[in-house]
């Protein structure tokens, strides 16, 4: 049984509020909030996780890490999956797929023993904020790859993974943007992700690296790794101090080329086509123009908004 959690405070503040249990329902990281001069709660939004909600993420702070694990971690639909299976490639050496589903090593949605039984190194997903993780991250100084997409396609990636999945009543996708934008519940219990969401994330992100400084910590925009993914694997090796060939990044890279139609047609066809400025199919003038207002705004003090691009 999944449950839906709702957060506003640090993580051994949490409070919660209990939503829909449906296990089908969207899987939707938590953005950190943080209390304003009024004393208002800045926005949040939904999470899954396992049931007992509370012993869980007790769980997960508390869980044992490895110096060599490594540490994905994403806002939903920034594309996650491509960099999970080229850091596996990297570090076993092999351009062959991981075997196990990627939700099967995200933290979210699994008891910590079963992470206690897996082979080293470790390639860990989530969506939750850093600062509801084990706090062997910063002791043992864990890797942690943090990847970023513009909000524009994640907001409609997300409206065709709900769809693909029918987590809810489908209104098109048009309203599915707006209210993304507008940060609407696609239905009661529900709290879909939207641009408050997103930004909320980001500086809780920025906040914890300033917090953290020990922890190495590398920054990946998705757009910069679907334009020069060999540059983007070559840096990865470095990063994560394995030894790998030209050869090996150049066989990685076309291995995990979202144009493979093995991928397409097998285990990465849930993930679509990865496209970067895929959401000029879908905007209209008038949401491009309200989005933009609202990017301006959400996302106006985030250094890592910044690089954020739109188009290639």
């Amino acid at each position: 049984m999944d449950t839906h959690l709702s957060v506003v405070a640090p993580a051994d503040e949490a409070t919660k509020r209990i939503g829909t249990s449906d296990v089908s329902a969207v899987k939707q990281p938590p953005a950190v909030g943080s209390k304003t001069e009024s004393g208002n709660a800045e926005p949040v939004f939904h999470f899954r996780v396992k049931a007992s909600t509370e012993e869980h993420l007790n769980n997960l702070r508390n869980m044992p890490m490895r110096e060599d694990d490594v540490i994905i971690a994403a806002y939903a639909k920034s594309g996650t999956h491509w960099l999970w299976e080229v850091v596996h490639m990297l570090t076993s050496g092999k351009t062959e797929y991981e075997s196990r589903p990627k939700e099967h090593l995200m933290l979210e949605f699994n008891d910590v023993e079963r992470f206690e039984t897996m082979p080293s190194p470790r390639i860990i997903n989530s969506h939750i904020p850093l600062s509801y993780l084990s706090k062997e991250i910063q002791t043992k100084q864990v890797r942690v790859l943090h990847v970023l997409r513009n909000p524009k396609d994640i907001a409609v990636s997300l409206y065709f993974h709900r769809k693909q999945r029918h987590t809810y009543d489908d209104k098109g996708i048009l309203q599915s943007l707006q209210d993304f934008v507008n940060c609407q519940p696609a239905q009661p219990g529900i709290q879909p992700g939207c641009l408050d969401d997103y930004a909320a994330y980001l500086r809780e992100m920025e906040r914890w690296e300033k917090e953290h400084p020990q922890v190495p910590l590398m920054h990946l925009y998705f757009e910069d790794m679907k334009q020069s993914p060999l540059e983007a694997v070559k840096r990865l090796a470095t990063f994560l101090g394995v030894e790998s060939s030209e050869s090996l990044c150049a066989s990685v890279v076309e291995a995990c080329s979202f144009s493979q139609d093995e991928i397409k047609g097998g285990k990465m066809n849930f993930y679509r086509k990865g496209e970067v400025g895929d959401w000029k199919n879908h905007f209209t003038v008038a949401l491009n123009e309200q989005f933009d207002a609202a990017i301006a705004e959400h996302l106006k003090n985030s250094m890592l908004a910044r690089k954020l691009r739109y188009a290639l």
